[in-house]
């Protein structure tokens, strides 16, 4: 097979070589008078030294016995291996796990020997939520020690002038948006002592949406006037009522699960909100999951007492 032709490609492209096979000695055809040696531009690696290939495999073996092992004490288990992690999601930005940077990656494994993976951010972010740490993948506690580890690595970054907390969120997509929401609302009913999932309101179907709405209704009304306006100031509203819509208005109207997210998520959040404190967002957190609990299965298993 021929080699390529040793010629420039032609005087206005004087830095591209000339692609065509080389059928007149060093040069084709075309190229085979002018003879116009082409030369790259591009530099020539160095040659390293035996010395200096010797000082990069120390380097190299160091990092692979002692780095490796000092990363994964202070990131964690799946830093290397995120295969191993139990959650494949970034909870805050709902991306892989993967995308998390490496200064805030952080994992542990919990007592049933699982793995879990979280942006540090989010944990920090988390702590405002309440004095109990629990993972809200799985409702449990997270461990004196990981928190220990996890207040070391904050004490760390802090020290070094680095961001602990999430930067404003400009360029997050709508589902990352979307997503935050209802992570904030489902934080607020674990900081009032309920642990809850916020994917059991992802997997609600329009029915569920529907019979959760109408059963918050019955039981906000159920209420006695002066309660109720204590539990959410001002909840008749003119400008903006706790309940938009009455049940007999539902009745003649059809909406997709988007609109019914979107709704229910405004009315669980008017809970906490508009409640003058802790105690009457604690009612608010209680009704919710009753209605919950009465539309979804997996809510009623984990509360049966509100049934």
């Amino acid at each position: 097979m021929s080699s390529q032709c040793s010629s420039i490609k032609s005087r206005k492209h004087a830095a591209l070589r000339c692609p065509n096979p080389a059928t007149r000695g060093d040069f084709c055809a075309k190229h085979c008078k002018s003879k116009v040696v082409w030369v790259s531009t591009i530099p020539k690696p160095t040659p390293f030294t035996r010395s200096q290939k010797s000082a990069a495999d120390k380097i190299h073996k160091f990092w692979q016995i002692h780095g490796r092992r000092r990363a994964l004490r202070i990131h964690g288990p799946t830093l290397f291996s995120p295969e191993l992690s139990h959650n494949d999601r970034d909870i805050y930005t709902f991306d892989s796990i993967t995308t998390i940077p490496f200064t805030y990656h952080f994992s542990y494994t919990d007592a049933s020997r699982k793995s879990w993976t979280f942006d540090l951010r989010f944990l920090t972010q988390l702590l405002q939520y309440g004095r109990e740490m629990r993972n809200p993948f799985s409702q449990e506690l997270i461990q004196d020690s990981v928190l220990q580890r996890l207040q070391a690595r904050t004490e760390s970054l802090r020290k070094r002038g680095l961001a602990i907390v999430y930067a404003e969120a400009t360029g997050l997509t709508p589902e990352q948006l979307w997503n935050q929401k209802v992570l904030d609302v489902f934080l607020r009913i674990s900081s009032l002592g309920y642990g809850v999932n916020m994917l059991w309101y992802e997997s609600m179907t329009v029915r569920q949406h529907k019979e959760f709405y109408l059963c918050l209704y019955d039981t906000f009304y159920g209420l006695m006037p002066f309660v109720r306006e204590k539990v959410v100031p001002s909840y008749k509203s003119v400008r903006t009522p706790l309940f938009r819509w009455t049940p007999s208005q539902l009745d003649i109207e059809i909406h997709d699960i988007r609109w019914w997210r979107k709704q229910n998520l405004a009315l669980m959040n008017a809970f906490f909100v508009r409640g003058q404190d802790r105690e009457t967002q604690g009612c608010g957190a209680l009704y919710i999951l009753t209605g919950l609990a009465r539309t979804h299965p997996r809510v009623a298993e984990t509360f049966p007492w509100l049934l």
